[in-house]
């Protein structure tokens, strides 16, 4: 169909960059089929469920009450690129990066905008980027979030958590996936506020034992956090096995050395440090590229709920 009206200021510029790219690994269709169960005596009921699956090669992506609705990942892909037709933002050089994982059942899609950046405490460069996640299999709510790439070190910035900066909706009736690219249009200008606040970090001073509680939150040791709390100092729960076994807590201890020499020992290295961690650590055994997109929007996740914590975070 030819006679589609340009209604947005960017349409030229988006149809130039990502138009004719499609969708991807995430180019096949879905549908669904009602689930039954037989009983004792082979008779047959309805479960009031439903599968999810690829046409493509019937792989099972999800098992849901009658009420999920089905969000398309080409759906969400539209989405996100809606979000850019609105906006008003410079889109030379954008690049859009498609993922999947879970045979299909899970998917993101990233867009980095290095015409918009802003200037880092430590004199690096931050370029503004949009995620949008969706699932099939319930592992992620349909969301979208802003951040930034760090040009240097390549750490994804991760942006605060609130009601403007992301837009987050499980998959029931009142999902409303044009919302959610009306909310996120209007927080494009959040890099530079965000930027604000990554300069006020560099001139707080964290102790230790705060940056210590910190890694060992994003880690996930309950075990550590425990014995912090029994008052055990740094020294003595880094002689435990079950502490120093913890790869990612020792991953991010290394890493905060580093950052604390480079940037001093305030919240922004700290910052720096979980998200070095978020964009470079994957834990277990990576069999190909998908396992560690999704690992890594997992450990963005981690950060985003640990830095509620920080000052000025709020």
């Amino acid at each position: 169909m030819d006679n589609v009206t340009p209604l947005f200021g960017n349409h030229g510029a988006i149809q130039d960059q990502i138009g004719s790219v499609g969708y991807g690994p995430a180019d096949f269709e879905i549908s669904e089929a009602p689930v039954f169960y037989r009983d004792n005596d082979g008779v047959e009921h309805p479960a009031n469920r439903k599968m999810i699956y690829r046409k493509d090669t019937g792989e099972a992506l999800g098992l849901h009450g009658l009420g999920y609705e089905t969000v398309d990942h080409k759906m969400m892909i539209d989405a996100s690129r809606n979000v850019l037709e609105r906006s008003g933002l410079d889109l030379r050089d954008m690049k859009e990066s498609i993922a999947i994982g879970a045979e299909g059942s899970m998917c993101y899609i990233q867009h980095t905008l290095p015409e918009h950046r802003a200037l880092t405490p430590d004199g690096d460069t931050v370029s503004l980027q949009l995620l949008h996640l969706n699932s099939h299999n319930g592992v992620w709510s349909y969301q979208g979030s802003a951040g930034g790439l760090q040009s240097s070190c390549m750490n994804t910035q991760i942006f605060m958590k609130n009601t403007l900066t992301m837009y987050k909706a499980r998959h029931t009736e009142a999902l409303d996936i044009d919302k959610g690219a009306r909310i996120l249009t209007g927080t494009i200008g959040m890099l530079n506020e965000n930027n604000d606040i990554w300069h006020e970090w560099a001139n707080i001073t964290v102790s230790r034992e705060e940056v210590f509680r910190t890694i060992a939150e994003a880690s996930g040791s309950k075990f550590t956090l425990g014995k912090l709390k029994e008052g055990l100092s740094i020294e003595e729960c880094l002689e435990l096995p079950t502490c120093y076994n913890n790869s990612a807590l020792t991953y991010m201890c290394n890493e905060w050395g580093q950052y604390k020499a480079k940037m001093g020992q305030n919240y922004w290295a700290l910052f720096n440090t979980l998200t070095h961690w978020s964009t470079h650590f994957f834990n277990g055994k990576r069999t190909n590229a998908t396992d560690s997109s999704v690992q890594y929007i997992k450990n963005s996740e981690t950060v985003r709920d640990v830095i509620q914590q920080f000052p000025k975070a709020a």
